[in-house]
């Protein structure tokens, strides 16, 4: 695996969703696309407007669900921070990942009420709709959120 670092904004697609919202992303590689999700989620929080990146803290999640209960476990962890510390991530690198267990280095800055008003209120990332699949070639993972 080479390790590959992503800082916002990444590209993703939003996914029609009554009452909830989600959000699809693609990649060349599953860490990739993984990276993307996580940048996804920081900018549905900020409205959109860039985090600055603070200092690099590894989040570690472990499931026997596949990649996509992975992504999801790793989501509520960082949503969790966002919850309690109100901080998200600026930038994202996938240290390790496999069928069981993911690891992330992830620059976490500093929620600015001001700059990132427009955010979603996002209360939980939800196993229901939740993919993550190599495509032509690539990877595609989706996730909805309950706002």
């Amino acid at each position: 695996m080479t390790a590959v670092r992503l800082t916002l904004p990444q590209p993703y697609r939003d996914l029609d969703h009554t009452a909830d919202v989600g959000v699809e992303v693609t990649g060349a590689s599953a860490e990739e696309t993984l990276a993307r999700l996580v940048l996804a989620q920081s900018t549905l929080l900020t409205g959109g407007e860039l985090v600055a990146p603070g200092p690099d803290a590894r989040v570690a999640v472990a499931s026997q669900g596949g990649l996509a209960a992975l992504s999801v476990e790793l989501l509520r962890e960082l949503l969790f921070r966002f919850a309690t510390g109100r901080v998200l991530p600026g930038a994202c690198e996938v240290v390790r990942l496999d069928a069981s267990a993911a690891e992330v280095v992830v620059a976490l800055g500093p929620y600015d009420p001001v700059r990132h008003a427009e955010g979603l209120d996002l209360k939980a990332v939800t196993r229901h709709g939740a993919r993550f699949d190599r495509v032509d070639g690539g990877w595609r993972a989706q996730v909805i959120f309950d706002i």
